[in-house]
């Protein structure tokens, strides 16, 4: 078939659309017909219920939308770009390979709205000659093979492995079609702040993959002002709320943070009706997806700590042993790390831990096995896991901790019991623990003997000019006062810190006189655990631990 018949048809068609109010707001992925939860059409045929159907156009060379990253052959091919611009918000994009004028792949550059996030390359011109590197598969209405780009004229163009959910990561193109170091940031990196907003617009969604990516444009210009993170694909609230459709107006309510590219939302309301608690956010946050196909190591931060990580390598999925000892690995795992308050880590008792992390694996429909009814807490790996666990002077030194002593353990559910992790190493320079292992727990705890005869003689004695005593009463609820002396007047910070070394108000910044000082501190609006207070004046400082009993 020429090129000018099949595009005439399918301009044709797609017209019939257009006359449609529903898509007046032409958007990313197409017209929805579906909301990210149930089935729909797709291009004449039924979409997948996790996918949500959409009808037609919004993609750049087309739609051939909703395709798994994991099914692409990588290809990369030379030529000269045929543009289509019956429709001037939706071109549509082919390569001529063999120099006869006539289209040998269909390009798809994503949504008309789409640009990279890490690079200035810009859309193609016609006639231009290009390299483009993607992902190709057969398409079911062209009679050409389909091109998703990565790459062009070797150029990041855009990530197929990227958390699409999640939007929060930052792209390090050094080369590849990957992550350049496999880094994969995730919410909280660099100790973002939410700040809560509302907003209204239309949303324009992205289906190139498999998973869904919702943009909100906020003043109808047809562009992307706000990425929405409505969190895993699996994940539905309790509340019955529905991912939106394309080209739906939405009332969005939740916490906005600056990306690279767009601000990201994370979504607490929707249209009024609550999509996730704004207060209990931390299980679904974090992490990536790994791939059998992936050509480099994968790492996986703490979305709090951005030097706690886990990197997963190539190979993971060879001798496999997953659920109930199954050992056919999926085709895909989404990968969490996340710190834990100690004495939340189950079945820790009195272990001696003042850290504690828990490892989550998540298969593709969003079921996970490691912990699941107390059983199965561990994974074997095909391949090599490595895992960085990063702890604070704050951490050590209030709880008066022997550096060199510090292990890590991992719980092992067949015995019962924690066993040390043999190849352990610690950095007390870096304050961070190393260790490399296939078999992968659930659970991960940093334990240390405490330090003898330092703490009493060292924080309450007058040494470095000042002295800091224990705060009292102690325990307390709510208010207790905190003491210390100074020999000589001299600028002073008198800091609070929750049990990970997460600094939660300063109580005093300022200059202040020689001599005995209180201070009260009132935790009324904080919860029951172990705290610590730190003085410190100049690059000295002395820290204590209190204990909040309500």
């Amino acid at each position: 078939m020429k090129l000018s018949n099949l595009l005439i048809g399918f301009t044709l068609g797609l017209a019939l659309f257009l006359y449609s109010p529903a898509i007046a707001q032409m958007g990313g992925g197409g017209m929805g017909h579906g909301n990210g939860d149930g089935d729909g059409e797709h291009g004449g045929n039924m979409g997948p219920g996790g996918s949500g159907g959409h009808i037609g156009g919004g993609m750049m060379g087309g739609h051939d939308g909703n395709v798994n990253p994991d099914t692409l052959t990588q290809v990369t091919v030379q030529g000269t770009v045929i543009i289509d611009s019956t429709l001037a918000m939706m071109p549509m994009y082919f390569l001529d390979t063999d120099g006869d004028g006539q289209a040998d792949y269909h390009l798809n550059f994503g949504p008309y709205w789409y640009t990279p996030d890490s690079s200035n390359v810009v859309l193609p011109a016609a006639g231009d000659e290009i390299t483009v590197s993607g992902g190709s598969h057969d398409s079911g209405q062209f009679d050409m093979p389909v091109v998703i780009v990565y790459e062009l004229n070797g150029e990041f163009w855009r990530e197929p492995y990227a958390p699409f959910w999640n939007n929060m990561g930052r792209h390090s193109r050094e080369g590849g079609h990957f992550h350049g170091s496999g880094d994969c940031d995730s919410f909280g990196m660099m100790e973002d702040s939410l700040e809560t907003i509302s907003v209204i617009g239309s949303i324009l969604l992205d289906s190139t993959f498999a998973m869904n990516q919702f943009y909100l444009d906020e003043d109808g210009d047809g562009a992307p002002d706000y990425f929405l993170n409505f969190g895993p694909p699996w994940y539905k609230p309790e509340s019955g709320a529905m991912r939106p459709a394309n080209g739906d107006t939405v009332h969005i309510t939740g916490g906005m943070m600056e990306n690279s590219d767009h601000p990201v939302i994370v979504v607490y309301e929707i249209n009024g009706m609550t999509w996730r608690d704004s207060t209990n956010m931390g299980s679904h946050f974090g992490g990536a997806w790994v791939s059998t196909k992936m050509p480099s190591p994968r790492q996986i931060r703490n979305p709090f700590d951005r030097n706690d990580w886990m990197r997963i390598n190539p190979g993971w999925e060879q001798n496999w042993k997953g659920q109930m000892g199954r050992m056919m690995a999926p085709e895909s795992l989404f990968c969490q790390l996340l710190e834990l308050y100690p004495e939340n880590v189950p079945n820790s008792g009195n272990k001696k831990h003042f850290a504690g992390y828990q490892v989550g694996v998540f298969f593709p429909d969003g079921q996970t096995w490691m912990g699941r009814n107390g059983r199965e807490n561990h994974l074997r790996f095909g391949s090599s896991v490595q895992f960085q666990l990063h702890y604070n002077d704050i951490q050590t030194q209030g709880f008066n901790l022997d550096e060199n002593s510090i292990t890590a353990q991992c719980y092992d559910d067949e015995t019962g019991s924690w066993v040390p992790v043999d190849d352990a190493v610690v950095d007390p320079a870096n304050n961070t623990v190393t260790f490399s292992t296939n078999q992968v727990s659930n659970y991960v705890i940093l334990s240390a003997d405490q330090a003898t005869g330092i703490e009493e003689a060292g924080n309450s004695a007058v040494i470095d000019g000042f002295s800091l005593k224990q705060n009292y009463p102690n325990p307390f609820n709510p208010t207790t006062t905190i003491a210390f002396s100074l020999t000589n007047s001299d600028h002073v910070t008198l800091n609070i810190y929750n049990v990970l070394g997460e600094l939660i108000t300063s109580l005093v910044n300022g200059q202040m006189s020689a001599g005995v000082h209180e201070v009260n501190f009132d935790a009324s609006s904080l919860s029951s655990g172990t705290y610590f207070y730190e003085l410190r004046i100049g690059q000295e400082s002395k820290i204590k631990k209190m204990n909040l009993m309500k």
